[in-house]
């Protein structure tokens, strides 16, 4: 039996988890990451793995590879953290450290938008197909996989979160949910995204302005995306979509208004739901970590 370590490295907490063979999870762990220094931030990553092996009843003998989620810049094949907004690593080894920690695993790395994209695009059987799966969390972006891989350009492909939308402001910082937070504090400092969302549901008329307005601006980005790549699936996912499935109806929606054109009469019908939801980094790694699994 295969085992592998799936961790999605974040400034705030570090999830990681066991899967085994048959795609299920031997365990699910969660601690905090320590951002105080580099050399810290990877001991609560060991921490991690360690945690999420002995939650497994799992000797360390018995895991044949690791995958981790890094955000911001990533040389993926060396396992290189060069550059974090929110982890104290710049151009940090992550990879050798882990191969000298442990010498027989197989390692892999990967963006954490891209690992969430692997992973929603392999419960999927796809093969061939272009798709497309965008996070709409703490910020906003994009990843593309095109006959299993994904497209990375010079490294920011996918990066719709520098779309424009008005006054000047782009995508990003007006419509991710940590931009709709701000936005909302400056009425009322007290008040949280998921209460907004809340009161909005049981009917806020100001409320239904403001995402309303947001829906819209990311529905065109949607929109501007399929009309460039024409993609056979596109998956949204992301803290916000996960947790407010009226939310993403709203975009959707509004995306479907903007498909005027006879030719674009199905384009509605490829924009799902993530599968995965939170899991989506954890799996698409592991898939990553392993060709077998």
């Amino acid at each position: 039996m295969e085992y592998i370590v799936a961790v999605d490295i974040g400034g705030t907490k570090i999830a990681a988890g066991v899967l085994n063979k048959e795609n299920v999870w031997m365990s699910e762990v969660k601690i905090k990451s320590d951002t105080s220094s580099a050399n810290n931030m990877y001991a609560s990553l060991l921490e991690s793995i360690q945690e999420a092996i002995d939650q497994a009843n799992l000797s360390k003998e018995q895991i044949t590879g690791i995958g981790l989620t890094i955000p911001g810049q990533l040389d993926t094949e060396k396992g290189l953290a060069i550059y974090q907004n929110n982890l104290p690593w710049e151009n940090f080894p992550v990879g050798d450290r882990l191969a000298k920690e442990f010498p027989t695993y197989q390692l892999a790395f990967e963006h954490d938008v891209v690992a969430a994209a692997l992973g929603e695009w392999s419960v999927r059987n796809l093969t061939d197909e272009l798709f497309v799966y965008i996070t709409v969390s703490t910020g906003i972006c994009a990843s593309i996989i095109h006959q299993g891989k994904p497209l990375r350009g010079l490294g920011l492909a996918g990066e719709i979160g520098f779309f424009p939308v008005h006054e000047g402001q782009v995508l990003e910082n007006y419509a991710s949910g940590s931009a709709m937070e701000r936005a909302l504090k400056l009425g009322d400092p007290n008040c949280t995204l998921a209460d907004s969302f809340k009161r909005w549901k049981q009917g806020d008329k100001d409320l239904d302005s403001f995402f309303q307005d947001r829906a819209y601006q990311l529905a065109v980005a949607i929109f501007n995306v399929t009309a460039v790549l024409d993609p056979d699936r596109i998956v949204l996912g992301g803290g916000v979509i996960n947790n407010q499935e009226s939310f993403f109806k709203l975009i959707k929606d509004h995306y479907q208004s903007l498909c005027k054109h006879p030719l674009q009469k199905n384009w509605p019908t490829r924009i799902e739901l993530s599968t995965l939801k939170g899991k989506s980094g954890l799996f698409g790694v592991a898939m990553k970590a392993s060709v077998s699994i």
